[in-house]
């Protein structure tokens, strides 16, 4: 509780400063409006009829695309943690496909895929994959000896102590690359949309911004962060639901 409140707070300083900025003069209202003016606006978006439908467009696609994502990493991973030589191979194409911003390779895609929701779903994918795999291969790959060997030592086949041992002791570490990953999907669907879409926050963010409608931009800027938030709270709330051990133990060893 205290933690959010703290986090409330921040975010309260945050928009109290940009308040005060935007009025005090410094900077021209019409590029940079105060936040209450952003906040009349974002009620605008809402009572707007295509809004919620372009907003669930958004995350339809921003979900989709990171379930895809969690399937194929944690299936690559598995795969890359038992041979060595596979995870050695991959790696130099995983370092530069993963600096690979997602808006670069929508021209390509649309090449392969047309205009439509393989390509969204694809972009998204391509955009949070990266830290999943990462995150999972390091994990799976690099348990505790002592729980290896006291497996083995119970009779454990390979197969069992990859189940039972090392994909529960690497979930932890699985989920901080999930985290990780939902805000880059998130920020894949929104390129997407800005680029080859008409519907979804990302091509409102498009028209808002060449049409000079500087409040409605800012205001699904707003949205697309908040968006941001929700989605980092679901992980976190997945998270605690599947290893609530592991943070009970995290939080037992910070006091001890």
């Amino acid at each position: 509780m205290n933690t959010t409140l703290r986090r409330l707070s921040g975010l309260l300083l945050f928009l109290l400063l940009w308040e005060g900025v935007s009025r005090s003069g410094l900077v021209l209202q019409d590029y940079f409006p105060p936040v209450t003016s952003i906040l009349a606006a974002m009620a605008e978006e809402i009572r707007s009829p295509k809004f919620v439908e372009n907003l669930l467009t958004t995350w339809t696609r921003t979900l989709g695309g990171l379930a895809i994502a969690i399937a194929l990493g944690l299936g690559l991973a598995i795969v890359s943690a038992r041979s060595p030589l596979l995870r050695r191979m991959l790696s130099p194409f995983v370092d530069m496909l993963r600096v690979l911003p997602p808006p670069a390779i929508v021209p390509l895609s649309i090449f392969v895929f047309g205009i439509g929701p393989k390509l969204y779903l694809f972009i998204v994918t391509f955009a949070a994959i990266w830290p999943i795999y990462i995150n999972a291969v390091n994990a799976i790959g690099a348990p505790e000896p002592v729980l290896i060997n006291t497996a083995r030592s119970m009779g454990y086949g390979r197969n069992e102590i990859l189940l039972r041992v090392r994909l529960p002791a690497a979930l932890p570490e699985i989920f901080t690359g999930i985290r990780i990953g939902s805000g880059l999907a998130l920020l894949g669907a929104v390129a997407s949309e800005m680029i080859a879409a008409s519907s979804g926050l990302g091509a409102l963010l498009y028209d808002a911004g060449f049409t000079l409608r500087v409040k409605d931009m800012f205001a699904l800027m707003f949205f697309i962060g908040l968006s941001g938030i929700l989605l980092n709270a679901f992980v976190a709330a997945v998270r605690r639901w599947m290893i609530g051990w592991h943070i009970g133990l995290a939080a037992m060893g910070d006091h001890g």
